[in-house]
C-alpha cells in the first residue's frame, strides 16, 4: 500500500466538509486538432470552478449562469472523437485534487434546451473499471477525455454536457449536511453537428431532475463500498437509434461499466480511494458528525468551508502523482489487525481556543502510520487517534490553519 499515507490525509480530510482543487473545461479538440480557449466562445463558461451541489437548482442543467449562450459553436462531424480538456486554475496544471474519484458523464440535446425539459441524451459514460475511477483516468492523461459523437446523429445545432461527478464526499446526502454531498461539474458547450447521420435525438431526460435523493449513484461511500458495486446515475447510453429508453434514471439500471466507444488515454497508479481508511471510516464519520451538530455555529461555518477551496500541500501533491493504487482487495477490506507502536505525540491545542483540533489528531495518525512502515499494525496508532478525538473539534479556520500548519501548502480555489 505504498500509497496509503498519502490517501489517508486526503480521505480524513474530506469526512470534515474539505474540498481540494476544482475543475472546467478549458477547450475542446475534434479529431486532435485543438479548437482553442472556449470559455464565452462556445463553452458556457461558469464564473468559479466550484461544484454544483443543490441537485434541485437550475445551475444542474450547465453549471452557473449555464443558461446564457456563448458566441458561437464549434463543427464537429457525426462519428468523430471529441476530446475536452479539463483545468483547474491554468491549462495544464493539476486538473482536480486525485480524492475527486468518480464517473465521467456525457449528454447532448438539443440547441434550445432549457431547465428541466427531458433533452438530454447519454451518449458517454465511465465509472469505475475494476481498478481506477474515471477521474483518476482523466487525471493522468492530463486532463482530456475523448468522446465519440454518435455516427448516425443528424446534422444541427446541439448542446453538449460533459460533467464530472465527484464522490469524494457523496458518503452524506447534500439534503441532509449541505457540507457534503456529490460534487457535480457539469460543462455545456455548443456544437454545430455536421455529417451524414439521419437519426434525430429521441426524448431524453431532464436537468435538474434526473438527480434525486433517491437516484442510485447519489449517495456512496468511497471509503468503505466496494467500487465495482457503484450505479452511475442517470439513463443507459444511447445506442444510436431513433429510440431510447429513459427509464434507467429512475429504476437504477444503468452501470458504471464506459460505453463501448469510450476512451480516457492512459492508466495512472494515482488513487485517492485507499482502503487503509477502511477501519477508521466509521469512527471519522461519527466525530465528524457529532462535532458538526455541537453547536449552530458549526452548520454555518461548516457551510463557508464547503463554499471555499481548500488545502492542499505541494508535497502530498507530488506524492499523490507518484503513489501506487491500493488494491480492490485492500479497499474492501473491513478490518485492518494492528498492533503497532505509536511514536507520535499527542495531538496540540489550537491557538486561540485550547481545544484539540481534531484535523491535527489525524495528521498525528497518519505521521504514526507512516513511521511504522512496512507494518500494516496500526492498533496503537488508531488508540491514540481515538483519545486525541475525545477532546476534539474541527478548526474551521482553513486559512489560519493553512498559515500555522507547514504540511499545508497553496489554496488551491
Amino acid at each position: 500500500m505504498k500509497s496509503s499515507t498519502v490517501s489517508l490525509i486526503l480521505a480524513s480530510a474530506t469526512f470534515f466538509g474539505v474540498a481540494n482543487a476544482h475543475s472546467r473545461v478549458w477547450s475542446d479538440w475534434v479529431d486532435g486538432v485543438d479548437q482553442g480557449a472556449g470559455a464565452g466562445v462556445y463553452i458556457r463558461q461558469p464564473p468559479s470552478n466550484s461544484p454544483v451541489k443543490d441537485l434541485t437548482s437550475d445551475d444542474v442543467f450547465c453549471n452557473v449562469d449555464g443558461t446564457t449562450a456563448a458566441s458561437g459553436a464549434i463543427s464537429v462531424a457525426a462519428g468523430s472523437t471529441l476530446t475536452s480538456e479539463w483545468y483547474h486554475d491554468t491549462r495544464g496544471d493539476d486538473i482536480i485534487a486525485s480524492s475527486h474519484v468518480g464517473p465521467i458523464v456525457a449528454y447532448i440535446a438539443p440547441a434550445d434546451a432549457t431547465p428541466g425539459e427531458d433533452a438530454w441524451v447519454k451518449i458517454y459514460e465511465e465509472g469505475y473499471d475494476g481498478s481506477e475511477w474515471a477521474v483518476t483516468k482523466l487525471i493522468a492523461n492530463e486532463g482530456k477525455v475523448d468522446i465519440t459523437i454518435p455516427s448516425t446523429l443528424a446534422a444541427g445545432d446541439y448542446l453538449y454536457r460533459i460533467e464530472i461527478l465527484a464522490l469524494h464526499e457523496s458518503d452524506t446526502l447534500y439534503t441532509a449536511n449541505s457540507a457534503r454531498g456529490i460534487q457535480l461539474y457539469p460543462s455545456c458547450h455548443q456544437l454545430t453537428v455536421t455529417g451524414s447521420g439521419s437519426t434525430s435525438l429521441p426524448s431524453g431526460v431532464p436537468f435538474p431532475g434526473t438527480y434525486t435523493d433517491d437516484e442510485p449513484g447519489i449517495l456512496f461511500n468511497v471509503y468503505n463500498e466496494d467500487a465495482s458495486t457503484y450505479v452511475i446515475p442517470g439513463p443507459d447510453v444511447w445506442d444510436g437509434t431513433s429510440s431510447y429508453d429513459t427509464s434507467g434514471y429512475t429504476d437504477g439500471s444503468s452501470t458504471s461499466s464506459a460505453a463501448v466507444t469510450s476512451t480516457t488515454g492512459s492508466s495512472t497508479t494515482a488513487a485517492a480511494t485507499s482502503s487503509a481508511v477502511v477501519a477508521s471510516s466509521s469512527s471519522v464519520a461519527a466525530v465528524s458528525s457529532a462535532t458538526l451538530n455541537a453547536t449552530s455555529a458549526s452548520a454555518s461555518a461548516t457551510s463557508a468551508i464547503a463554499s471555499s477551496s481548500i488545502i492542499v500541500s505541494s508535497s502530498v501533491s507530488s506524492a499523490v502523482s507518484s503513489s501506487a493504487a491500493v488494491s480492490a482487495t485492500a479497499r474492501s477490506t473491513t478490518a485492518i489487525a494492528t498492533t503497532a507502536t505509536a511514536t507520535t505525540a499527542a495531538a496540540t491545542a489550537t491557538s486561540t481556543s485550547g481545544v484539540v483540533d481534531a484535523n491535527v489528531c489525524y495528521n498525528n495518525w497518519n505521521t504514526c502510520v507512516a513511521k511504522n512502515r512496512p507494518s500494516t499494525d496500526t492498533t496503537a496508532c488508531d488508540a491514540e487517534k481515538t483519545s486525541c478525538l475525545s477532546n476534539a473539534e474541527i478548526n474551521y479556520n482553513m486559512v489560519s490553519r493553512a498559515k500555522r500548519d507547514g504540511k499545508f501548502g497553496r489554496l488551491l480555489i
